[in-house]
């Protein structure tokens, strides 16, 4: 679960999805990527950064030029990993049962009672 809520993380940040985006279309630099988003060097690394330590970015050294471009092996393992949890919430809400059971609820409002009676 902390894989998939990581990845959903990634995902969450606007740029990040931006890059990514970018990315899926074609490997680019720095450069190219601070110019078409407006941002920094510093902000668009630190964004390249958390993307490449999760894998989903990879880098190739070319001459003195960075490139970056998207791991299409590990985006497609995490997007079906993710595709599975959003397929099990879909299969649990197809089957989803409309009886509720109150047992915990009296066992905590009982256990509440009990402290505030402690307590005065």
């Amino acid at each position: 679960m902390k894989a998939v809520l990581d990845f959903l993380k990634i995902l969450a940040d606007e740029t990040r999805l931006k890059i990514i985006m970018m990315l899926s279309r074609r490997d680019m630099c720095v450069c190219e990527i601070m110019d078409e988003l407006g941002m920094s060097q510093p902000a668009v690394s630190h964004h390249l950064r958390i993307l490449k330590k999760s894998g989903i970015v990879r880098d190739d050294k070319d001459g003195r030029w960075v490139f970056y471009s998207l791991n299409q092996k590990v985006f497609a393992q995490r997007v079906c990993t993710n595709n599975d949890l959003f397929n099990q919430i879909r299969g649990n809400l197809e089957n989803r049962q409309s009886h509720r059971d109150y047992d915990a609820c009296l066992r905590m409002e009982k256990e509440i009672h009990s402290c505030l009676k402690a307590n005065n």
